[in-house]
């Protein structure tokens, strides 16, 4: 046994010069997203790229530093058309779908709302305050019957509230719903300013892109404020639709308060009330959903796993009834896997591959049209799966499944390439069977020989990615991380030999 000491000391020697050197150009780690992801479409049209932001590996390997967030659209003003008519007036047209009543302005006022929208498009400081001034000093022109032929409407107000939705202003949402508002302070006299579901969106947006402290929740406030407005007057222009209803629910489940994929949840579960009492337009889809799932995934509770995969089986159940819009697609599924590898709990891997196996059946019937694609998240997914899930077998399923998107990447597939995020994960699943196997009653000899097969099987998988790194491969990057399992699992096994 002592004459494995040297071998094992220089082996140690090595990882740590190795790593040295790597560090040295290396400050920080940040994996490659590997290229040839496909986005994801939606049922209403909109793209979601399955791609996730920067990670870290160890106890809590899986764990985004940024929450993966959905994009909403924020231009809710409704596109618009000049059309002269009899009368040599301009109408102001909806290009989109809506329920919004035809506007007749004239040529000053439409003018004067093109200058708003362009200067609300900004995302700075100084865009808001502007486009506000502007407006109210127009409006008071017109309360004190000054001459002048601008007639602020409801599309001048929402480009107040888009401004302030795009401004980066630490009380920009309060100045956004200061001007909702006023709206309807003034909606009595000058009718044309009555706020409608553009108007609500923008003010909602802008408290989902607060960084203060209950920003979801003032959001949540203005969307009940929404629907009690269209209970008590009945305009259908004012009506929240699943747009509204689903930024809100994206901002409960990045709020990271507590219970917040709980009171996502009690959101989602409020939409479904709706479309079932008649309200069609609040379909919830893969989006709301997947918020959710997400939301679990990053909440760190006890059931947080179990939750996610009952939410994605109802999603899998509404699909199976012929609701296109709730169909899963690969970010759900990633997010659900990313559940279960976070919960730790025995059997987590098998489950993981449950969802992985049902992914790789849609694609295969589906298509790339399917939406459900299985991608190097997926399949490192599972491999941190197995890591954190107990088995005997980790390992070697880390390794099937390395052999798989190798052998998926040769033949062509560039969203299933291996990277340093699946690579770290496999040394990571192998190290802990490893320490599963030490709680074992086996023979000396037999230990020994278990922990050097570990130990070797680590440290050929952190070669190659170094090897991968430096023939130009970004992706392939060790971390830190990555170092530091290989070489405490080296001086493991030494001071086993000892």
């Amino acid at each position: 046994m002592l004459s494995s000491k040297p071998i094992m000391l220089g082996r140690i020697i090595i990882v740590i010069g190795i790593t040295s050197i790597f560090l040295q150009h290396v400050s920080s780690y940040v994996p490659q997203v590997p290229l040839g992801s496909k986005p994801c479409k939606s049922s209403s049209g909109r793209i979601r790229h399955q791609t996730l932001s920067k990670f870290s590996i160890g106890k809590n390997y899986w764990h985004h530093q940024q929450p993966y967030s959905y994009r909403f659209s924020t231009s809710f003003l409704p596109a618009t058309e000049v059309v002269n008519d009899e009368e040599g007036e301009i109408k102001e047209e909806e290009e989109k779908k809506s329920t919004l009543p035809k506007m007749i302005v004239n040529k000053e006022t439409l003018a004067f709302n093109n200058k708003l929208n362009q200067l609300s498009q900004s995302f700075d400081k100084k865009s808001a305050p502007k486009v506000q001034e502007l407006l109210y000093q127009t409006m008071d022109d017109v309360i004190n019957g000054s001459e002048t032929k601008v007639q602020p409407n409801v599309v001048s107000f929402t480009a107040a509230i888009n401004a302030w939705a795009r401004s980066t202003d630490k009380r920009a949402a309060h100045h956004a719903e200061s001007v909702l508002k006023k709206m309807h302070n003034l909606c009595t006299t000058y009718p044309e300013i009555t706020p409608n579901a553009y108007a609500y969106n923008a003010a909602i947006t802008a408290w989902t892109r607060s960084r203060e402290r209950g920003a979801a929740k003032r959001a949540e406030k203005l969307l009940n404020q929404m629907w009690n407005y269209y209970e008590e007057t009945g305009d259908e222009n004012v009506k929240p639709d699943a747009r509204a209803f689903n930024t809100v629910v994206n901002a409960a489940a990045r709020s990271r308060e507590p219970k917040c994929a709980d009171w996502a949840a009690s959101i989602l579960e409020r939409m479904e009330h709706l479309y079932n009492a008649g309200h069609k337009e609040m379909q919830p889809d893969a989006l709301t959903f997947g918020a959710i799932i997400n939301a679990y995934a990053n909440s760190g509770e006890e059931d947080a796993s179990d939750r996610a995969a009952q939410l994605l089986q109802h999603m899998e159940s509404l699909y199976q009834f012929g609701y296109e819009g709730v169909k899963p697609n690969t970010f759900v599924y990633n997010s659900c896997m990313n559940a279960l590898a976070k919960s730790g709990k025995k059997g987590s891997g098998e489950r993981a591959e449950h969802f992985l196996k049902i992914m790789e059946q849609m694609y295969e019937e589906q298509g790339e049209d399917g939406g459900v694609k299985p991608d190097v998240i997926s399949y490192s997914t599972v491999i941190n799966a197995h890591a954190n899930g107990g088995g005997e077998d980790a390992g070697q399923r880390a390794d099937v499944f390395l052999k798989k998107m190798e052998q998926l990447y040769i033949k062509g597939d560039n969203a299933a390439k291996p990277n340093a995020i699946a690579y770290t994960a496999a040394i990571k699943a192998w190290i802990s069977t490893g320490k599963r196997r030490e709680s074992n009653k086996e023979t000396a000899n037999e230990e020994e020989d278990y922990l050097k097969t570990i130990a070797t099987r680590a440290e050929e998988l952190m070669m190659r990615m170094c090897l991968q790194y430096l023939a130009g491969d970004r992706s392939m990057k060790p971390s830190k991380v990555t170092f530091d399992l290989v070489s405490e699992t080296l001086r493991g096994v030494n001071d086993h030999l000892l």
